[in-house]
């Protein structure tokens, strides 16, 4: 099996032919270049922080968080591999944030929402009435559209609809989900408020 490393980013890629473009920084396959086995291996950790707003609540929760409530967010991503000689990075981390944000827009300046939660259906209405559940010109941070087993995005109209209460330890694990088929994350830390809560990945 060849390793691939994209020139740009730094993103590793294993099989016999490089990629059609990289996941992370979307070059095409000529950005790739084959590491041989005598390139020196040096396995490091690049960081990145990303913020994030939002609004959600707890439903079916007794206690102030029950209420509809803002946040800001920071996600730290940490994700490990080997130094590419070439430029220097692990990932590049800018490479890093602006992946995460093609999927992490979507939870910014945006209602989260559980989907049993009485409030979601009549928030649809309201926008819908105002004519911006389908999207309008204001809504300028558009991200991928994603539906998992753990939640489903709504750019057009910035909502997240989640299966499980929507606290950082829950939150961390949708985030995780979106984005570890492409980045060989080690650890996410995700705080809010005065909460936090870390994941490391084994």
């Amino acid at each position: 099996m060849k390793k691939w490393v994209c020139s740009k980013c730094g993103y590793a890629y294993d099989g016999e032919n490089a990629p059609a473009q990289c996941p992370v920084c979307h070059v095409p396959t000529s950005e790739f270049k084959e590491k041989t086995t005598n390139e020196e291996k040096r396995i490091l950790t690049s960081i990145t922080k990303l913020n994030i707003q939002y609004a959600h609540r707890f439903w079916g929760y007794i206690g102030e968080a029950q209420y509809l409530h803002g946040h800001t967010g920071t996600l730290t991503l940490e994700v490990e591999g080997e130094v590419n000689n070439t430029n220097g990075f692990v990932v590049a981390c800018n490479s890093i944030k602006n992946h995460a944000w093609e999927y992490l827009v979507n939870f910014d300046h945006a209602t989260i929402l559980q989907k049993e939660d009485p409030i979601l259906p009549e928030l649809l209405k309201v926008y819908q009435t105002q004519g911006i559940k389908d999207g309008s010109k204001w809504n300028s941070s558009v991200g991928i559209a994603f539906d998992t087993d753990l939640a489903k995005a709504y750019p057009e109209c910035r909502l997240v609809v989640v299966k499980k209460v929507a606290t950082v330890e829950n939150l961390i694990e949708i985030f995780y989900s979106l984005l570890k088929n492409t980045l060989n994350i080690k650890k996410l830390t995700f705080t809010s408020g005065d909460n936090a809560a870390s994941f490391n990945v084994k």
